[in-house]
């Protein structure tokens, strides 16, 4: 079985990086099978670094951070990339546009899932700059999908927790137990699904403890990353 090597721009945060190593390597197994597995390279980016650039809202900097460190995957071998993290997907575009190598896109795979789903509304968690940015409501509602949200106050807590808690390796208790209320509470708003878009949240909120459908963007990037590393979807 020939596949492409994989290259991942992670660090964005490290405990989603470590789901994707783990979720790819696994992945791989169940489909193929033996004691053979696919290499993959990890450029693991400083997350305050690129934190900074988001708090100044200097998307054409960190465009060029990524373009740079695909660039460097690129040259290492890889036949293709991924940003492990959504947030990221902000600049998806920009970066795809000024490097050579194929790039599998997050949001694309999660609209297809949605829309394999047939759902009418939908909840959305992630980080704050996702929350405000039209990365997935823009093309949710073209699809004349309706979106729910949290509350604001709710949200400060969500990107503390996802730059503090989610991070460490012993989630606090209290931490998951809210974020799987704010998985409820959006529920109670309608919400058919709810849509994980932050990577990180996977480590704490898991599908067979919620009461509505998860969409789990990691587990979906995986996919979409396996198929393209084994020629399915060129």
């Amino acid at each position: 079985m020939s596949y492409k090597q994989i290259g991942i721009v992670g660090g964005v945060g490290p405990s989603a990086t470590v789901l994707y190593y783990q979720q790819i390597i696994e992945g791989y197994r169940d489909r193929i099978g033996g004691t053979h597995y696919p290499e993959i390279l990890i450029h693991s980016l400083d997350l305050g670094e690129i934190n900074e650039y988001f708090y100044a809202n200097d998307l054409k900097s960190l465009s060029d951070k990524l373009v740079q460190t695909v660039k460097g995957l690129e040259k290492a071998g890889c036949g293709f990339a991924l940003l492990a993290c959504n947030t990221m997907h902000m600049v998806f575009d920009r970066v795809k546009q000024r490097v050579n190598v194929p790039m599998v896109s997050i949001v694309d795979a999660v609209l297809e899932e949605v829309k394999r789903h047939r759902v009418k509304r939908v909840g959305i968690m992630g980080t704050t700059f996702i929350m405000l940015s039209d990365i997935y409501r823009g093309p949710l509602e073209r699809l004349r999908i309706e979106c729910v949200q949290l509350d604001e106050d709710e949200q400060v807590w969500i990107m503390e927790a996802i730059l503090g808690d989610l991070q460490h390796p012993n989630i606090p208790e209290e931490t998951v137990s809210r974020l799987m209320r704010d998985v409820e509470n959006l529920g109670t708003q309608g919400a058919e699904a709810v849509i994980l878009a932050c990577t990180d949240l996977p480590v704490a909120i898991r599908e067979e403890h919620s009461p509505v459908l998860l969409l789990d963007t990691t587990k979906i990037h995986v996919k979409a990353t396996l198929d393209f590393a084994l020629g399915k979807n060129e």
